[in-house]
């Protein structure tokens, strides 16, 4: 295989010794769009070849930023944005505003997938300004069409969808002025226009889009943006009932992102496999999925929290280093806000005993996650209350009539849906569960009741709440999300919904709870 490859990088260093820009420029795109998606290795290989052989600064930077682009699939976010700034250094002392814009664009891409979408506008505003310097009417159309693509995906991930739709159709008029890549840039922007309206339940406006995507690849290789086509359709056709060519899409989908390494892919047709497979009420598949997503969203979430660990390292160096350079100035500071301290120790002291009982409580938890089981040390909700007054009720006239056979299958029915995490679907209810189990509400509630020792609603929301605490004690990254992020991965409404439960099941809220892992952990350290 080594032979092979020299060959093939000897007649690469052949072709392009001169720097054809023809040459390079077929190699670059058959690269990114083909044979990433089949060998991703081999693809870094020839990234690293090209940079090996680029005599220019242009060639140099631009074979890096493929590279890097190579990584972001792969979701190896630390490489990718290494690979990016060591581009920019390339091209910091050069008057190439292209790929200066290119790089801030890329950046912006970066810092969206970590959920900074802050950062991410703040990339994109900075790529706009440069990209008024750019004096090619073709290549600053080009330029222009990928950061209101980009802005369109940061909008469509806060679910501010037409105001996706807006910027897509600004993207597609910018990209129309040129003629670089155009089908490639306009079936990734119908593919985009197709998800908003499904998000919007427009779903046969999202068909005719997806059928206008399809099209433009017609014209081009196989790519991530294909499979994500085939999902979009897969979605869709889920949404409609449509069975047959729901699991035809799937199927497609699922034959391109099983040959990538795009993880982004991988886990967007998880996600839809999983949906195909709830509706089904295919529970064996379900949790066979669940378990190939989870491995592939470790991965993600690894990657990006090795990022973010690291970059905060480095700040922390740096916070040092200045450190170690304060002025006399700086010392007398301190000791006057030392002086200060003492007037405020009985304060300190109060604060300190009212944080005990919290302090306690979080631990407790901490403790239960090792056994899988949250307790509840506040009343329920009042309506919740009412419900399960309600579902007691219910008990008392249908337990006599259920078997033992029938509850012990109920009891190993919520034992799968418990690993399976369908709780985090936010339309699940006690009706839609219970026909999915094949039973029917009243042996449900009974069972819920009698064995978990709470109503439906407090059930799943406990078990919501224990996957938000275990997936912030056990991944980084998590604990950097805003708080409405946690409540939609967790299935809650709304925020104010989350926070208020989460707070009546641990006694605390998501924000301080989090102040409190952080330090907790940081001990053991």
């Amino acid at each position: 295989m080594k032979k092979i490859y020299f060959v093939f990088f000897l007649s690469l260093f052949i072709s392009i010794s001169a720097q054809d820009p023809h040459a390079y420029n077929k190699i670059y795109t058959k690269t990114y769009l083909e044979t990433a998606q089949k060998d991703f290795n081999k693809a870094i290989q020839i990234a690293d070849s090209l940079f090996t052989i680029s005599e220019t600064p242009y060639y140099k930077a631009k074979s890096l930023m493929l590279t890097a682009s190579l990584y972001q699939q792969s979701g190896d976010i630390e490489k990718s944005v290494n690979y990016a700034l060591r581009s920019e250094q390339i091209v910091e002392g050069t008057e190439d505003d292209v790929w200066k814009a290119k790089i801030y664009g890329f950046l912006a891409t970066q810092y969206r997938f970590l959920k900074l979408y802050k950062q991410s506008k703040s990339y994109s505003f900075k790529t706009l300004h440069i990209t008024k310097e750019i004096e090619n009417p073709e290549l600053r159309n080009n330029i222009l069409g990928l950061v209101m693509q980009e802005m369109a995906y940061c909008e469509m991930e806060q679910q501010r969808f037409q105001k996706s739709i807006h910027y897509i159709q600004k993207s597609q008029k910018y990209f129309n002025a040129t003629k670089q890549d155009l089908n490639f840039f306009s079936s990734n922007n119908e593919q985009l226009l197709g998800l908003n309206y499904y998000h919007l339940k427009d779903f046969d406006k999202a068909l005719s889009h997806y059928n206008k995507a399809i099209g433009f690849c017609k014209n081009i290789p196989e790519n991530h943006v294909t499979g994500l086509i085939y999902n979009g359709f897969a979605q869709v056709y889920i949404e409609k009932g449509d069975w047959s060519k729901a699991k035809k899409y799937i199927d497609s989908a699922q034959s391109i992102s099983d040959k990538s390494e795009y993880l982004q892919l991988k886990n967007e047709v998880y996600s839809t496999v999983k949906k195909y497979y709830t509706a089904k009420e295919d529970m064996k598949n379900l949790t066979r999925v669940q378990q190939k997503q989870d491995s592939v969203v470790s991965k993600i979430q690894k990657k990006s929290s090795d990022f973010i660990n690291k970059s905060y390292d480095q700040l922390e160096e740096k916070n040092t280093e200045i450190s170690e350079r304060s002025s006399i100035k700086d010392i007398i500071i301190v000791v006057c806000s030392m002086m200060m301290a003492g007037g405020v120790v009985g304060f300190v002291i109060y604060t300190k005993n009212r944080q005990k009982k919290t302090i306690r409580r979080f631990r407790e938890i901490i403790a239960q996650i090792n056994t899988q089981k949250i307790t509840n040390k506040a009343e329920p909700l009042q309506e919740e209350n009412r419900e399960e007054e309600q579902e007691k009720a219910i008990d008392s006239e249908f337990s006599m009539v259920m078997t033992t056979a029938t509850e012990l299958k109920i009891l190993q029915q919520l034992e799968e849906f418990e690993k399976s995490y369908l709780f985090t679907n936010n339309n699940i209810s006690l009706s839609s569960l219970s026909s999915s189990f094949g039973t029917n509400t009243k042996y449900l509630s009974h069972v819920i009741n009698t064995h978990k020792k709470k109503d439906f609603n407090n059930y799943i929301n406990d078990l919501r709440v224990y996957y938000v605490v275990k997936k912030l004690k056990d991944n980084y990254q998590y604990r950097k999300y805003k708080i409405a992020v946690l409540a939609e991965e967790a299935g809650f409404s709304s925020q104010n919904k989350f926070a208020t439960v989460f707070k009546k099941t641990t006694s605390m809220s998501p924000s301080l709870f989090i102040k409190h892992l952080q330090t907790e952990l940081s001990e053991k350290v």
